[in-house]
């Protein structure tokens, strides 16, 4: 336990977790409820903030003080806080989170708490991370993956480690008293977000046929809409890649095993990615981005966000 973190990145899943990590080590015994406090960046009162940091905890080792959202703090309030950080109580631990990709490197708390190696990164995990993620926690669970299930895992899921985790589960789940997981699982525990239905819908979309993409998202209105929007974005970006590859001259037999692409999906994606040009596909990403931030953010109402972003890409 330190008196200071700073909790920074685009994956919510690893940043709630370093959190919970804390916080179950700060709040221990029956009085958890008295020494926890939570304040949100935006209007935040350093003051107030600074005053409950300097309170002794009751009747326990340790207070434990929340600040979600903290790149909204305004820099009008970081002078105290940063005053703060340079000689905190030893009894609080002050934990600052961020969704924020970077480090707002012109702000007097962010130096403050960087000089005294107080901030952590937590961003999305590469495919080849995400993989070794997925073999890792198959086995806390007393499980193993094989590499091929972790790839179809991959593939269906997306790239958002909370969807990830959750579908892991299920499989888990399905699997059993089954101890090795094959791809047979992934295929048969049912799934939410199939990726036949993913493919359909960057058919429609490569093809600008508006109606059809709006018909095939019709059977994916159940899901959650994040998960529909990372797998999209994924399917895009895997696109782009093949289309470099094939412009260097790759041969079409590597493809696969250079994307880490299931075997049986190889081929189809090579296929859909003549439906896109390479700055088409480029824009699709930017534009998945801005929706993506959109439903976290809570930006744009919900159910208007995957509609609008599928009429963009369909060029409308």
């Amino acid at each position: 336990m330190k008196p200071l973190y700073y909790l920074y990145g685009t994956d919510d899943y690893l940043v709630e977790e370093a959190f919970l990590k804390i916080k179950s080590e700060a709040l221990t015994g029956g009085f958890a409820s008295m020494n926890y406090h939570v304040y949100e960046g935006k209007g935040l009162a350093s003051s107030d903030l600074v005053s409950t940091a300097q309170t002794m905890p009751a009747f326990a080792e340790w207070r434990l003080i929340a600040v979600k959202g903290a790149e909204g703090i305004k820099a009008a309030q970081e002078k105290e806080l940063a005053e703060y950080v340079a000689d905190p109580s030893p009894t609080t631990c002050l934990v600052f989170i961020s969704n924020a990709a970077k480090l707002d490197k012109g702000s007097a708390l962010v130096k403050a708490l960087e000089a005294g190696g107080h901030t952590k990164a937590l961003n999305r995990l590469s495919d080849t991370e995400l993989l070794r993620w997925i073999k890792e926690e198959a086995v806390r669970q007393g499980k193993t993956i094989a590499d091929a299930a972790a790839r179809s895992l991959l593939e269906i899921s997306g790239t958002r480690l909370r969807d990830i985790k959750g579908e892991l589960d299920k499989i888990v789940l399905f699997a059993g008293e089954k101890r090795a997981i094959d791809e047979n699982d992934v295929a048969e525990s049912g799934l939410e977000c199939r990726e036949e239905s993913i493919f359909n819908l960057s058919d429609a979309i490569g093809k600008k046929d508006v109606k059809e993409a709006f018909r095939v998202y019709e059977k994916l209105s159940d899901e959650e809409p994040i998960k529909v929007l990372g797998a999209i974005a994924r399917q895009m970006r895997t696109l782009l890649k093949i289309k470099a590859l094939l412009k260097k001259g790759t041969p079409v037999e590597r493809i696969g095993g250079l994307t880490g692409l299931f075997p049986k999906y190889a081929s189809d994606y090579i296929r859909r990615s003549k439906l896109f040009g390479e700055t088409e596909l480029a824009s699709a990403i930017l534009k998945l981005l801005a929706a993506d931030t959109d439903l976290k953010t809570g930006r744009a109402p919900v159910a208007t966000v995957l509609p609008r972003v599928i009429m963009e890409l369909c060029g409308k």
